[in-house]
């Protein structure tokens, strides 16, 4: 009977195993990896074109969607100087500046958002924001820089 027990045991012991084996496996794949903090670009995310019209509705989601979601790193304006941002190293992106250090283009900076930049506070916002919501922060960030000189 004791022996019986024992047995009985063990096999639970490995289905909790296999079981909490599985369920961190399935976590971790719900979690893009996320890209390396050292400047670099991304080819293929520039290639992305931004599917959402930054039309002034766009801009406005995009800038309710930044205040709640970006703003207590990267400050009300963008450069970096929210509340949280002091306690970080290193400190958050300036999103005034013309060119930024993981890339400017919409869908660099939408895989940034997406995907977050491993090494710093910037995490991954893609369980927080849809696809959609993601595509209007970067309208309303296109807004925070530089506005590109006009062709003749």
């Amino acid at each position: 009977m004791k022996t019986r027990s024992i047995d009985l045991a063990r096999r639970l012991a490995l289905v909790s195993s296999v079981l909490i084996w599985i369920g961190a496996a399935s976590i971790a794949a719900q979690h893009p990896a996320q890209h390396d903090a050292a400047a670099h670009h991304h080819p293929e995310a520039a290639k992305i074109k931004n599917p959402v019209p930054a039309t002034e509705a766009s801009i406005a989601a995009g800038e309710k969607l930044y205040v709640r979601h970006c703003s207590e790193c990267h400050g009300a304006t963008g450069k970096g100087d929210g509340e949280m941002g002091d306690e970080m190293d290193p400190k958050p992106a300036d999103l005034t500046d013309a060119q930024w250090k993981h890339g400017s283009s919409d869908g660099e900076i939408f895989t940034v958002i997406r995907t977050g930049v491993k090494g710093t506070g910037m995490k991954s916002f893609a369980k927080k924001l849809t696809t959609h919501q993601t595509w209007e922060i970067v309208n309303y960030l296109r807004t925070l820089g530089p506005k590109p000189a006009k062709s003749h």
